[in-house]
């Protein structure tokens, strides 16, 4: 590795050097590879935050929807959830119920967008000129924050569906 150090001296020299030959500064641009690299470092950090802005975007919309399926789940089973709690089901156990079924439902998403990012790694990566290989690491990322969403999102229809007042309940229709 050469020594960086002297990169300012450097190009003020070719600076001094060519200023004489051209006499007009906007004629000629002298440039250090280190601007360069710097520059790039900045590009690719905006483009990350801008990937991960697209990215939070996405796993909010995703949430809302499995909010809104659990929901709706919550609200057509009023009528089933006021039978159990009349008949001794505990405030935890329609909890647990309603959470499963919003991991699991989260959980098969998660497996069908892993499935689709598969299949569709290669025939992208070669439209592009690269080639893509998904990590056992990024695929249980994936997975776990497909469940995880699941989970934060699923928790408040399942908080209501076990707060449900079993008269209440039984009167819906």
């Amino acid at each position: 590795m050469k020594d960086t150090g002297q990169t300012e001296t450097v190009k003020n020299l070719f600076d001094e050097f060519l200023y004489p030959i051209f006499k007009d500064e906007d004629l000629y641009s002298v440039t250090a590879m280190s601007e360069l690299l710097d520059s790039l470092d900045s590009m690719i950090a905006m483009m990350s935050m801008m990937l991960g802005g697209i990215a939070g975007i996405s796993l909010l919309v995703a949430g809302v929807g499995v909010m809104n399926i659990m929901l709706v789940s919550v609200t057509e089973r009023t009528r089933e959830i006021g039978i159990r709690k009349s008949l001794g089901a505990r405030r935890r156990t329609i909890l647990t119920q309603f959470v499963i079924e919003a991991a699991v439902t989260s959980s098969i998403g998660g497996l069908i967008g892993i499935a689709l990012g598969c299949a569709l790694l290669a025939p992208l990566g070669s439209l592009m000129g690269m080639t893509a290989i998904p990590t056992a690491g990024s695929v249980i990322v994936s997975f776990s924050v497909s469940v995880g969403i699941g989970l934060f999102f699923g928790y408040m229809p399942a908080r209501h569906a076990a707060a449900l007042n079993p008269i209440d309940a039984l009167r819906s229709e």
